[in-house]
Order: structure tokens, then C-alpha cells, then sequence
């Protein structure tokens, strides 16, 4: 069975998606490609690093307007941290390498 997901006006055909939209998957490059770049200068940090892309592909990090960054806990589903002038009010973060989060 197949389901009909998206009508395309310039061909009049519908369409079935099967891929990741360009801008989604030129995103994830782009986050992939910066996470190595971390990884390579912040070796002691890289298993953050990995974790930090997870929770950035999943959008459990949202840019707010006023420079800081909102963060969604990893371990409680209702609790959210910020990051303001690069310092974060997770527990983990004094424990972090040179306070890398």
C-alpha cells in the first residue's frame, strides 16, 4: 500500500518523498563537519561532542534571540538548561574539560 504524500503543480503528478529535503541534509553535513572539527581540537571532549550533535539533529538545542541557547535535559523531560555567556546552568558542566559542555 502506498500512500500519497505530496501533489507537484508543475509536473500534475503526485509525488512520494523517499529523501531527506537538501536543506536538511546539507545541515546535517554542515553539523557533522563542524563536530570533527571539535572532536579534532578538543580530543579529551570528543564523546560530548558526539552527544552534543545527537541532541542538535534532534532539536534539543534552540538558538534564542538574545544570544542564549536553550537546552532540553537529556535525562528529565521537563527540565531545560541555558547557556548565557558561554556558561551553562547543568550540573555537569564544572565537571566538564576546561568546562567545554
Amino acid at each position: 500500500m502506498t500512500i500519497v504524500t505530496e501533489y507537484d503543480w508543475e509536473s500534475d503528478t503526485w509525488t512520494h518523498p523517499t529523501g531527506e529535503h537538501a536543506a536538511r541534509a546539507a545541515w546535517r553535513e554542515a553539523v557533522q563537519e563542524i563536530a570533527e572539527k571539535a572532536k579534532a581540537t578538543l580530543p579529551d571532549c570528543a564523546g560530548r561532542v558526539a552527544r552534543a550533535v545527537q541532541m542538535v539533529l534532534n532539536s534539543d538545542v534552540e538558538l534564542l534571540e538574545d544570544g542564549k541557547a536553550k537546552v532540553a535535559s537529556q535525562s528529565n523531560g521537563q527540565m531545560v538548561y541555558y547557556v548565557v555567556d558561554n556558561e551553562c546552568t547543568y550540573k555537569d558542566y564544572a565537571k566538564a574539560p576546561s568546562n567545554w559542555g
